[in-house]
């Protein structure tokens, strides 16, 4: 009667793990689907869509990652950014309609490349004025270290060159 009792008792454990089993792989699946449906609800529709995303925040600084765009910065304020470029990209804003909301709040600063106008075009104009500069200084000043004569070179007299050609042949026979 034990060892039936114990068949019927070790059957019951296993149909229960086996309900056991079913609830863990049923929960993780749930578990891992709800992770992945906010990043679905955030994907964009297609791929001209996607790189427009990615150009906008490329062209956008972070404001707490001074020297970082938005797109390569995880810093929250960069995320509310993010969010908020793709909820102007959805209500069909233009570019440049995106890039002068946030250059409205937050100034031209935000911007990575400010526009070619005004005092920024001095910022865009000095670097090339620069170095043309410093190229024209270097070669006028390269003209002064090179030494001209001053006089006309003093010819030999024959006893110097014969001296010379004798040390040129003891020089060669050694």
């Amino acid at each position: 009667m034990n060892f039936i009792n114990f068949i019927f008792h070790h059957n019951t454990v296993k149909k229960h793990s086996n309900f056991i089993g079913i609830r863990f792989f049923l929960g993780l699946t749930i578990l891992i689907t709800t992770c992945v449906i906010p990043t679905t609800i955030f994907s964009l529709e297609n791929k001209q869509s996607e790189d427009r995303y990615k150009k906008l925040s490329n062209e956008l600084r972070c404001p707490t990652c001074q020297g970082l765009s938005v797109k390569d910065s995880d810093a929250g304020f960069s995320n509310s950014i993010k969010s908020k470029i793709r909820e102007l990209m959805k209500k069909g804003k233009s570019d440049k309609e995106i890039k002068a909301y946030f250059v409205e709040r937050y100034g031209e600063w935000i911007l990575r490349t400010p526009p070619v106008s005004g005092f920024n075009m001095v910022l865009w104009l000095l670097p090339g004025l620069t170095i043309i500069t410093a190229f024209l200084w270097m070669l006028y000043r390269s003209k002064k270290w090179v030494e001209k004569p001053k006089k006309e070179m003093i010819r030999l007299t024959s006893d110097e060159e014969k001296k010379i050609m004798d040390d040129l042949s003891r020089f060669e026979n050694s």
